[in-house]
């Protein structure tokens, strides 16, 4: 058996429940495997030290010794040693079933939040393949190897989750409201009144002149008691931003 210590640091205690941890890794046992084992995925690892030099996954540990592990940072790292790199691009997700209220947030703000696949491997798969961030509250799905980009929502209430995941990817600099349909995360853009006329209900021919469509559904969009409360909740939402 090889007695190891396993210091966390920033939002990894959330995971891990304690800042340090003792246990007996077991036999031929890598650090990767040690630190999944206490909860926390691989995905929120940014690099890992031992004895102040950086270390990688798949170091084996041994008797003694003592890791510290820290989530992603503005510290300066070797490019080898970065466990799990930045994700630089406009942040877009894929959400698991669970989150479904946290995904029309998203989408409400102008952030692509795919969602809708039940099955984990399907959500990984779509994940890799279009570079997305996995957002879940399954920590078994992110400790899966193939996956590079995911974060454990720790907030159990959707706004507490948007939030949380508004701070956690600086979100706020991308919002762009109403530019996504609720519904399946397509792009809106803005037609006429004639080109929608004949699928409009006849309060609202009478009421409104600006529409969009969603691109990939079809739903068309107007302004409405709907709209005004969720751009009241927008407004409430991004002042409270600053508080958090």
């Amino acid at each position: 058996m090889s007695k190891i210590k396993i210091r966390f640091f920033g939002s990894l205690i959330d995971l891990s429940k304690k800042m340090q941890v003792e246990f007996d890794a077991g036999i031929n046992q890598s650090i990767k495997d040690c630190i999944e084992r206490l909860g926390v995925p691989h995905t929120e690892v940014y690099f890992i030290t031992l004895n102040g030099n950086f270390v990688k996954f798949d170091r084996i540990v041994s008797e003694g010794e003592r890791y510290f592990v820290y989530p992603e940072c503005d510290l300066e790292v070797p490019s080898e040693y970065v466990l799990t790199p930045k994700y630089e691009d406009i942040p877009k997700f894929i959400l698991d079933i669970h989150l479904g209220k946290l995904a029309r947030y998203l989408r409400m703000l102008g952030i692509s939040a795919e969602y809708g696949l039940i099955d984990d491997n399907a959500i990984i798969d779509k994940a890799v393949s279009e570079k997305l961030i996995i957002l879940t509250r399954d920590r078994q799905m992110l400790k899966k190897n193939e996956v590079i980009y995911g974060y454990i929502v720790r907030s159990d209430t959707p706004e507490e989750q948007l939030y949380e995941v508004t701070l956690r990817y600086n979100l706020q600099k991308c919002f762009n409201p109403f530019t996504r349909c609720m519904d399946c995360n397509g792009e809106l853009v803005s037609v006429s009144k004639q080109e929608v006329l004949n699928r409009l209900p006849e309060k609202v021919k009478e009421r409104y002149e600006e529409f969009a469509i969603c691109k990939q559904c079809g739903k068309v969009y107007w302004g409405g008691t709907h709209y005004e409360n969720m751009n009241s909740f927008i407004e409430e939402f991004t002042r409270n931003l600053i508080n958090k």
